[in-house]
């Protein structure tokens, strides 16, 4: 007489194996979930992409020591980050705030800032004081574009400190 041998695995193992093949199921989808993501997120953001067609400012104070008897107390740094030509740039406005006395007049610098350069310039003012500054600037060209910009410094009597 011959006996045949029916492997039945336990009801234990089945749970377990289901368990197991559950999780790599979620694991797999949320694998390909952030794949698609991912890839298809260009996709999504080139839509809204919105292209500078004119000029554009970054403006800080430029770090240095200067001397503000000399009209000359630090240098204002104006870059064009836009992809057109800025013309005539003018400082229309500084305010400082802080211990400090200072004549605010309107620099004009009559020149053209290409897209990419940086222009260095000095307000012209008279500056003195004593502690800490911010310097808050806006700068204007002939196409319309208005950009404004900050920077902090030191000043002690007529020396003046930019970090």
């Amino acid at each position: 007489m011959m006996k045949i041998f029916i492997y039945t695995p336990s009801l234990n193992f089945c749970k377990i194996k289901r368990e197991v093949l559950d999780r790599m199921r979620k694991k797999i989808f949320l694998i390909a979930t952030c794949i698609i993501t991912s890839l298809s997120l260009p996709l999504i953001t080139a839509g809204n992409t919105v292209y500078n067609t004119g000029p554009e400012f970054e403006i800080g104070l430029y770090p240095g020591i200067g001397c503000g008897l000399t009209f000359q107390g630090f240098e204002i740094s104006v870059k064009n980050i836009g992809n057109s030509t800025a013309h005539n740039v003018t400082l229309t406005n500084l305010s400082i705030e802080g211990n400090v006395i200072y004549n605010n007049r309107v620099t004009r610098w009559y020149r053209d800032i290409e897209p990419g350069t940086t222009l260095l310039g000095c307000p012209h003012n008279l500056f003195i004081g004593m502690g800490r500054f911010t310097a808050t600037m806006t700068v204007t060209c002939d196409e319309g574009i208005t950009g404004t910009g900050s920077g902090n410094g030191f000043i002690f009597g007529p020396f003046i400190f930019v970090p």
